[in-house]
């Protein structure tokens, strides 16, 4: 028989390689394992005995991930990151250096309002004071700021504020002293060659008749204590800039007011103003008392507009009134007489929305033991800065040493309670912004045109 015979009887069988053993690392599969269904039961085979390493890599990760989260998720690791990532961004995101005052800058300025020039000054802090002057031709405004605005009152400073008559007229000896000092001058340092910050009458200005002070000036202090000094109300050197110039009486004042009464409807305005921006108004006489400057602060009290707000709400701000009594003398200090001033002033301001009690002046007995409640009655807010003389040192003037006066009178202030100005609580740029909406509503008001209709 031959073999092709034999091959068609006998069908030889198919021969299969044997399978190689794999490793338990190398998984390696052969024939048609993934697309056929003859080799099925060898799949399930190879898959039996390749299954714990399959599973041993997907337990390590298993493992690992609880392991890599904790890592990421350390608070050590955290704050490390959260400093290194956040000292690049502060600097990126830094905001520009805020500048700092060295002398008064205008605010109104005839009849306009500057406060884009000022926002350099100014930070987003809400924690700052406003505080605002007024009173007459000469009595000491701009001396008071000048107080408020030095931390310290040096000898310096004294010697520039309290300049007497004769140290004035003696001009050979100002010269003399200039030339001998001008190489110990620091020409860098501006409050060496000028202490005052506020500008200050000489001998000449008041002879003339001329008020430094015109509109309003600004200055802030390191402390964030923002100081306005206002120009003089009821005074003739204003009345006489506003009748030489009728444009600027128009931008002052309204052109239906009489020429005669510009200058008080002026000052009515000014004063509106600040009792409407102001924590604290300091009221400065040099003198016990002046009544045409108590009824002229009763009439800026009673203009005062209120100022609108986007929620309707009728909240109108009144400042604590603080009177100080500028050039004060020995006997003002006794407890008599101490008494009859604050009586007298209770009287006058007993129907005033302005807040007088507030614990800020001499009648405390914390500077001055014996001005006290038992002695002078209840305690106002009434405050005395004596008259200097710098050549009498050893002469006993009858109150503490001026040093010490200021030192209180400072102190008070700052301690005074800060009243919110509006519904919202206020930065100190959005303050800035509240000025320009306060003195265009001032401005707009009717109120001073129909109080001129009833001025004589």
């Amino acid at each position: 028989m031959s073999e092709y015979d034999r091959g068609k009887i006998y069908p030889k069988k198919k021969f299969f390689p044997p399978r190689e053993k794999e490793s338990p690392g190398h998984t390696k599969i052969e024939g048609r394992s993934y697309s056929g269904n003859k080799n099925e039961s060898p799949l399930k085979s190879t898959s039996n005995i390749s299954e714990p390493p399959k599973k041993q890599p997907t337990i390590l990760l298993k493992a690992r991930e609880p392991h890599v989260e904790d890592v990421a998720a350390s608070p050590k690791r955290y704050q490390k990151e959260e400093t290194s990532n956040s000292l690049p961004k502060d600097d990126v995101n830094a905001t520009p250096s805020l500048k700092t005052m060295t002398k008064s800058m205008k605010l109104i300025d005839e009849g306009i309002i500057c406060t884009e020039s000022l926002q350099d000054y100014f930070n987003e802090n809400n924690e700052f004071l406003v505080v605002g002057v007024v009173g007459a031709h000469g009595v000491g405004k701009s001396t008071v700021m000048n107080l408020l605005s030095h931390s310290k009152l040096t000898e310096t400073l004294k010697q520039e504020l309290f300049k007497t008559e004769t140290s004035s007229q003696n001009l050979d000896s100002d010269i003399k002293i200039l030339t001998d000092h001008l190489e110990k001058i620091d020409l860098q340092s501006e409050e060496k060659l000028k202490p005052e910050i506020f500008k200050i009458e000489t001998v000449e200005d008041i002879e003339r008749g001329f008020n430094r002070t015109q509109g309003i000036d600004i200055f802030v202090t390191s402390n964030r204590l923002i100081l306005l000094d206002c120009q003089p109300v009821a005074s003739i050197s204003v009345l006489e800039e506003l009748i030489k110039s009728e444009t600027k009486r128009t931008n002052l004042v309204s052109e239906f007011i009489p020429l005669e009464n510009s200058g008080e409807i002026q000052g009515l305005q000014l004063t509106a103003f600040l009792m409407s921006t102001c924590h604290v108004l300091i009221l400065v006489q040099d003198w016990f008392f002046d009544s045409n400057i108590i009824r002229f602060l009763h009439s800026a009290e009673m203009l005062k507009p209120t100022i609108p707000n986007p929620e309707d709400e009728l909240t109108d701000h009144f400042p604590h009134l603080m009177i100080v009594h500028n050039r004060a003398q020995m006997e003002d200090f006794s407890p008599t007489k101490f008494k009859t001033m604050q009586e007298v002033y209770q009287t006058l301001f007993a129907k005033s929305k302005l807040n007088l009690k507030s614990e800020m002046g001499l009648g405390t007995g914390r500077l001055i033991s014996y001005l006290n409640s038992d002695n002078c009655g209840n305690p106002i807010n009434l405050f005395m800065i004596p008259e200097i003389d710098l050549n009498s040192h050893y002469i006993y003037s009858g109150h503490p040493p001026l040093e010490e006066l200021v030192a209180k009178f400072r102190a008070n202030i700052l301690g005074s309670t800060r009243n919110p100005l509006t519904h919202v609580q206020l930065t100190e740029r959005t303050w800035l912004l509240y000025c320009a909406k306060v003195w265009d509503t001032v401005k707009k008001s009717p109120f001073f045109v129909e109080y001129t209709k009833l001025m004589p």
